[in-house]
């Protein structure tokens, strides 16, 4: 007589079921399984696809997956849109889109920010964002000075850390502390870069976040600032780089900056880094 709990024990996967299942995953698989229990309904007889179609469920429900593999053809064939069904949308961390390492280079060498491609910073850059963000200045830089980094004509404030531009976009910071290290930094720039006022948006905000991978100290309580870099592997997207910039002592996130793993290593270079340990690899 078959033992359907001893079954059950064998065939269960716990890293792939429960509160660990993938849903887009499991979505395909299931597609699959319908597909193989219609097509051996058709091809033998209905009896045979009901048959088929419940041993595959069977397997998808405590295996987590039907086909080997499913977190590569996945992440490979399923659109955003479709992710984003189930909940896995992109990382939160923000990515750099508009500016690459090199030019991000370029950029703190011209501004006089950076005394070498190695990123090291000027001691008259330091000491000027020491003394535009020390932790007694305001913790929230106005609107108007939100306004003026980002190039916007019209700005609302949504709370500490993000604002609506021109009425449309909405912008948000990793942290107060993010904000504050901007506001500090763009009249720097400003003021040293031609064509600054010319920028978008967009790219105005990749700069800045370049730049906050070189500060070492928190521009509101004045700590320490640590930064680190981990691979994220995720069933269903492309392995990722994310780099963080953290104060140790209030723990606010200056940078939290996501790359593709690709494009990882100038990244890492600028912000003087290696990878940490690696995620564990896919079923």
């Amino acid at each position: 007589m078959i033992d359907l709990r001893d079954l059950r024990t064998r065939l269960e996967q716990p890293a792939y079921v429960g509160e660990n299942r993938c849903w887009p995953c499991t979505a395909v698989n299931i597609v699959i399984a319908v597909a193989a229990g219609i097509a051996a309904g058709i091809a033998v007889a209905p009896s045979v696809g009901a048959l088929v179609l419940a041993g595959c469920l069977v397997v998808v429900r405590y295996r987590g997956y039907l086909l080997p593999g499913t977190p590569t053809l996945t992440r490979r064939y399923l659109p955003d849109r479709v992710l984003a069904l189930f909940g896995k949308t992109p990382s939160p961390q923000a990515t750099i889109g508009t500016v690459s390492p090199a030019e991000l280079t370029d950029v703190l060498l011209a501004a006089g920010i950076a005394t070498d491609r190695a990123g090291d910073l000027r001691p008259t850059a330091r000491k000027r964002w020491v003394d535009d963000s020390s932790s007694d200045g305001p913790a929230e830089p106005s609107a108007a000075a939100v306004a003026s980094i980002l190039g916007a004509d019209d700005i609302e404030r949504i709370d500490d850390a993000a604002f609506v531009v021109d009425g449309r976009k909405r912008v948000r910071w990793e942290s107060p502390a993010a904000l504050r290290a901007d506001v500090a930094a763009a009249p720097l720039l400003r003021a040293r870069l031609e064509g600054w006022d010319d920028l978008e948006t967009d790219e105005r905000r990749d700069l800045l976040r370049g730049v906050r991978l070189l500060r070492d100290r928190c521009p509101i309580c004045g700590g320490a600032v640590t930064t680190a870099a981990d691979r994220r592997d995720h069933c269903c997207r492309r392995p990722r780089v994310v780099i963080r910039a953290v104060c140790e002592d209030c723990d606010r996130p200056l940078v939290e900056l996501a790359v593709a793993e690709s494009a990882a290593d100038p990244w890492l270079e600028v912000a003087g880094l290696a990878l940490a340990d690696e995620s564990p690899s896919e079923p």
